[in-house]
């Protein structure tokens, strides 16, 4: 009982975040609207730690995603796209695996008080849901 009560715990807490990872509506603006901000170009790194509740531990993946000055990106895992911002705060990754498996996360940004950008969110990893943190290394 009490570990039914944990992961219902678990899941209130992670099914708005879940709304954080598919963000604002699919539209995609054409190409002449989207707005790619300086800050994001460059090489981000984190982690994406599983966030389903099970009896094994939490998986956690390093994650790396380079963003090009014109929006496009490429993930350490082969998938690529483009991204752009919407609201002001939050960043679209569209794009596809080399396979062909459509991807589309939205992460919000949000700037630190040094300075630096910080991108995060909810998504779906190769384990399953996962939480996204990503900081521009480079």
């Amino acid at each position: 009982m009490a570990m039914r009560l944990l992961s219902l715990a678990i899941f209130s807490m992670v099914l708005p975040l879940a709304a954080c990872a598919t963000g604002p509506a699919r539209y995609t603006p054409p190409v002449a609207e989207q707005v790619h901000p300086p800050w994001l170009t460059g090489t981000w790194e984190g982690m994406a730690i599983q966030v389903i509740a099970t009896r094994d531990s939490a998986q956690e993946v390093a994650v790396t995603v380079t963003f090009e000055p014109g929006g496009a990106w490429k993930a350490m895992n082969g998938a690529s796209g483009t991204s752009w911002l919407i609201n002001k705060d939050w960043v679209v990754l569209d794009g596809a695996f080399a396979g062909g498996t459509r991807i589309r996360y939205t992460l919000k940004e949000r700037q630190n008080a040094d300075g630096s950008h910080e991108l995060w969110g909810v998504g779906e990893a190769t384990f399953g849901g996962a939480s996204v943190s990503l900081k521009k290394t480079r």
